[in-house]
């Protein structure tokens, strides 16, 4: 069993929690493990299926963000609400404090416009709500070598990956809050980057008017890579003959921008098992026997406090 002896904060900038026993579930995991964690009081409100109003969603995030005594900040769960509140956020007084920061889905948001306004390293991997259910071996894992090892490290396998040795920017998350940061303020200008993606609850067509934006836009010829990770919900469960699959968007994508590797197979997105990815950090990124294998020293580690 990880220990974790740090203080961790939830806050609540998104959607309320759908089972209320989440936040104590949450809470307990860490608490079981050595940490101290505090609950804002966001995490157990629930205003048109948000977390609060937008007044209190902003003072949540704020206040657990830029309190001295937090370690590390977690949403506690996704949904939709951040998009509602960016331009609300001092991310300026944020990054003074810096504390570390993980959170995937609706999140994106935030480690996107975190990154496009101070320069900072945040992490995309699990939710407070992921903790609150049994956590995958490789997800806890991932997520607990990220904070406190020295060198951060990932692999999975693809077979399908040319010889590659390169070095970038790592960035992306969930496509949909990609895309809808696109022409805001809170989007990254990356050049040369590794771009990963993931999604769900959205069909392949959605998947590819969402990409050909960012293709138009000219964000992924930009890229040295793209790497997607869990889309289990483009397909039907019984596809027919005529359906438009993931394949054909993935087939005509590499057409559209032939000169940017894509690879599939990232243990990343909406499934159980996810490792944590540190946005804004230089990575390298090689191809060995089978494997795509990243690592960088730059990513947002803790100390233990006790």
């Amino acid at each position: 069993m990880p220990k974790y002896p740090i203080r961790v904060g939830f806050c609540a900038p998104s959607r309320a929690v759908i089972d209320i026993s989440t936040p104590a579930l949450a809470k307990l995991y860490f608490t079981d493990r050595g940490a101290q964690v505090v609950l804002h009081d966001t995490v157990f409100k629930n205003v048109k299926q948000f977390a609060g109003t937008e007044d209190e969603r902003v003072q949540g995030l704020m206040s657990i963000a830029c309190d001295p005594e937090i370690d590390l900040v977690l949403p506690i769960r996704g949904g939709y609400g951040l998009s509602r509140i960016l331009d609300r956020i001092d991310f300026g007084r944020i990054a003074e404090r810096s504390p570390v920061f993980c959170g995937f889905s609706d999140f994106t948001a935030f480690t996107l416009a975190y990154l496009a306004k101070t320069g900072k390293v945040s992490y995309q991997g699990p939710n407070g709500s992921d903790f609150a259910d049994e956590l995958q071996f490789a997800t806890e894992q991932s997520f607990y070598n990220a904070l406190f090892k020295e060198e951060w490290v990932a692999s999975f396998p693809c077979k399908e990956a040319p010889d590659l040795n390169i070095q970038g920017t790592l960035w992306g998350g969930n496509l949909s809050m990609l895309v809808s940061l696109l022409g805001t303020p809170y989007f990254p200008d990356i050049e040369g980057g590794i771009l990963f993606l993931e999604d769900c609850n959205d069909r392949a067509y959605r998947i590819d008017r969402n990409l050909m934006q960012l293709a138009m836009a000219g964000v992924l010829q930009k890229q040295q890579i793209i790497l997607f990770g869990d889309f289990r919900d483009a397909d039907p469960a019984h596809p027919r003959d005529n359906d438009f699959l993931f394949k054909d968007m993935l087939g005509f994508l590499r057409g559209r921008v032939p000169n940017v590797p894509m690879l599939m197979g990232l243990p990343f997105g909406h499934s159980p098992v996810k490792i944590t990815l540190p946005v804004g950090a230089n990575v390298h990124l090689k191809t060995e026997k089978g494997y795509v294998v990243m690592s960088t020293f730059e990513h947002p580690t803790l100390k233990p406090r006790f």
